[in-house]
């Protein structure tokens, strides 16, 4: 008979994990998808309090953008989450067998001595690495409690299962998780959805796909933009994700899209673009150059992060250092005139993505593991 999992997620989490969960129920799990409400009552707080005269309608709401996230990252959320978790675990006791987290957002209970159901946590980042880049952070008297929830969540887990190893050093560098509850995956793409036509190179078309313009470095980009424009004056920057009207962008040869919910009119932007680019300042799992990858575009990205585990510098595409526009926009330029070096390096990226990021292999890697540690609990 098949064991249940009780899958803990945000909504967010859930949608972007999706074909992990698909996998691991064909691996003989039986799950049970509980979303963990993020409160959006919180939005409309982040506004009140971030309002302030003689602001503009944009700068008031970018910055009620980071003051959300500033609440939405607080101990007192974290804990209420943990109560909803805690209340939906009480009311399943003996219908469950494992708890499948995603993230480390919240905790399934607030008392594990009388937990009884052994649990895992899949998890892209921490707050220790978001530490580099403060508008991330909760507020900063919070740091503290919110360390200590997250350091129970990590401990008290039978596995921490991350998407990088940057992420799993984390977790016994800042943490002190032993390295024996700590196991690297990586995450997947669904292999037999990945577009497979000849890359053909047309122009000369840099695209930049990213929500959080100025963390992924944005800005920066700009910058190196300007300076490849002087050198090769048919280039064309193509930006889809922020806001057309919060950034005002009149640069020369930069197209603002804004956002592109149209899962065929973004698979176009890839399939018509030379080279993807995003130099993030920050990153937990760039999924967006692996999503370049499917689309054979050579990427350039930031030695920041996890990101140098997805780009193999001089072979799928370059990584240069965060803000350094000079360096980017040099790379620009030797992609963009040499378009038998832009086909090679994207076929290399997609060889590298059927190989390395199997979902798959992710979901047969988890159970594997859980087997060895819960014995035939999920036999």
């Amino acid at each position: 008979m098949k064991k249940k999992v009780l899958v803990l997620a945000s909504k967010i989490a859930y949608q972007n994990n999706r074909y992990l969960l698909e996998h691991l129920e064909q691996n003989g799990l039986d799950l049970i998808v509980q979303i963990v409400p993020t409160y959006k009552i919180l939005k409309y707080f982040a506004l009140i309090f971030s309002f302030r005269l003689g602001k503009s309608i944009n700068e008031w709401r970018n910055k009620a953008v980071i003051y959300y996230e500033k609440m939405h990252k607080s101990p007192w959320i974290y804990s209420k989450r943990t109560k909803f978790c805690k209340k939906i675990i009480k009311q399943m006791k003996g219908k469950i067998d494992l708890i499948f987290q995603f993230y480390g957002m919240f905790m399934p209970t607030d008392d594990f001595k009388n937990l009884n159901i052994p649990y895992v946590v899949f998890l892209d980042y921490t707050m220790k690495l978001a530490e580099k880049y403060h508008p991330w952070l909760p507020f900063r008297s919070q740091l503290k409690g919110w360390y200590e929830l997250e350091t129970s969540l990590y401990k008290n887990a039978v596995f921490n299962f991350t998407w990088s190893e940057n992420t799993r050093l984390s977790l016994m560098n800042n943490y002190g998780v032993g390295e024996d509850k700590v196991i690297a995956l990586g995450r997947g793409v669904p292999l037999d959805r990945l577009p497979n036509k000849e890359k053909k190179i047309e122009d000369k078309t840099v695209l930049f796909v990213g929500i959080d313009f100025e963390r992924k470095g944005g800005f920066v980009l700009l910058e190196a933009f300007d300076k490849v424009k002087k050198e090769i004056k048919d280039a064309k920057l193509i930006i889809v994700g922020p806001r057309k009207e919060a950034l005002k962008i009149k640069n020369a040869g930069v197209v603002m899209l804004g956002r592109v919910i149209d899962r065929e009119e973004l698979g176009s932007l890839y399939e018509k673009a030379s080279v993807f680019v995003m130099p993030s300042l920050c990153e937990p799992f760039a999924r967006v150059f692996l999503e370049a990858m499917a689309y054979k575009l050579p990427c350039i990205g930031t030695t920041t992060d996890s990101i140098p585990e997805i780009i193999e510098d001089g072979k799928t595409g370059f990584l240069v250092a965060p803000n350094n526009s000079e360096a980017l926009a040099e790379r620009m330029c030797f992609l963009l005139s040499r378009p038998e070096v832009m086909k090679e390096m994207g076929e290399a990226g997609y060889v590298r993505l059927k190989e390395k990021y199997n979902w798959n292999e992710v979901a047969e890697e988890i159970k594997h593991n859980l087997l060895i540690t819960l014995g035939d609990t999920l036999k």
